[in-house]
């Protein structure tokens, strides 16, 4: 389907932007994992709120569409309590 196609490309974007941004900032936060439309990222607690914020500027622009991506991030020692 050409909206599953787009969807994957989309997040293909945001990690590799994701990515280039943590290293560029010279962060210790490293992208582990995704999983459908989600990005995992190990950080140091004191990173935290730095990389929810850069995660969700980099994702929410990864694409230019008639309507807004928008996304949120979660924080915790595990992805069920991040999902929380």
């Amino acid at each position: 389907m050409p909206i599953q196609g787009t969807a994957a490309d989309v997040m293909k974007i945001a990690m590799i932007r994701v990515d280039e941004r943590l290293r560029a900032e010279g962060l210790k936060a490293r992208l582990i994992l995704q999983v459908h439309d989600e990005l995992i990222v190990e950080c140091p607690a004191e990173e935290e709120d730095l990389v929810r914020k850069l995660l969700c500027e980099e994702m929410e622009a990864a694409g230019q569409f008639a309507v807004p991506l928008v996304t949120d991030a979660g924080a915790g020692r595990s992805w069920a309590e991040a999902k929380g």
